[in-house]
């Protein structure tokens, strides 16, 4: 028998229900994106269900965007100068700011993920009957506050590795964020994708279709509860889709998405397959 909730937990899970109650609406709509490069590196799959989730339509990227014209660089790119030469000699190349994810709070150390994998219940996946609304309705993210601002702009806001520029109360129109996923530095928010560690479609055939709708809301727009949410480029986000740690993890992060991972199926009583409970005890072996 599994131990009982600690009472922060269910404090947590509480102010999480509670938040899920108010109902959701798109954020207002800001310029039309670029159009997008002809020779697109990043092509992203037509049927990532969760592509309607990231703002108003005028407000999103198109599926095969690349980021051509875009405002972002990739983490450790070419080096650049820092100044003029002085005295004949030119300045050394001024050397990338190394990434440093923001990654989301919560997340279990090495011990307490080891001991939690090792009570999650091992269950056979079964999707069947899985649509994104059963998640909240049609509108993916709830509103918070007194001035409504969505889940995505605040974790917008909150994974940002520098001040965020907002437009207004909520919206979010600039920033840095650098991905766990590939190494990007994103600082345009368009580029950027509120993503859930366990995406739904796990969740669902994990345990959540017994679920209620609203804790089923509430898991789909958890800020603080579990470490469910991070912010990540587009591309990487479409490439990972609803994969297990069994089929993607991210190159350079398998460790602290593990734990993560793990953190999150450990909150809400959510089961793992056989394969991916042998996957995440690898990765924390070599943790």
């Amino acid at each position: 028998m599994r131990p009982s909730p600690r009472p922060y937990r269910i404090l947590a899970l509480a102010s999480a229900l509670l938040a899920a109650a108010l109902p959701g609406a798109a954020a207002t709509a800001s310029p039309a994106p670029p159009k997008p490069h002809a020779d697109a590196r990043h092509r992203a799959p037509h049927n990532f269900d969760e592509l309607d989730c990231e703002g108003p339509e005028e407000d999103r990227l198109p599926p095969n965007d690349s980021g051509q014209g875009g405002v972002h660089t990739p983490a450790g790119g070419t080096p650049t100068v820092s100044g003029a030469p002085r005295h004949g000699r030119a300045l050394a190349p001024a050397l990338p700011a190394a990434p440093t994810v923001k990654w989301p709070k919560n997340i279990p150390d090495l011990d307490d993920a080891r001991r939690m994998l090792r009570e999650l219940p091992v269950r056979t996946f079964d999707s069947t009957g899985f649509q994104r609304e059963q998640f909240g309705g049609k509108n993916c993210w709830v509103l918070h506050g007194a001035d409504k601002c969505s889940t995505r702009e605040l974790a917008l806001k909150a994974l940002s590795e520098i001040p965020a520029t907002l437009r207004g109360s909520c919206k979010v129109i600039g920033g840095r964020w650098d991905s766990a996923y590939d190494g990007m530095t994103v600082t345009n928010p368009l580029r950027v994708d509120i993503d859930h560690i366990v995406p739904l479609k796990v969740a669902w055939g994990s345990g959540a279709r017994n679920w209620p709708e609203h804790k089923r809301r509430a898991f789909a727009n958890d800020l603080s509860g579990s470490p469910q949410l991070i912010a990540v480029s587009t591309w990487s986000n479409r490439e990972k889709g609803d994969k297990g740690p069994d089929k993607w993890l991210p190159k350079g992060h398998e460790c602290l998405y593990s734990r993560a991972w793990i953190g999150v199926k450990d909150y809400y009583d959510l089961s793992v397959t056989r394969a991916e409970k042998q996957k995440l005890q690898q990765v924390l072996h070599h943790c």
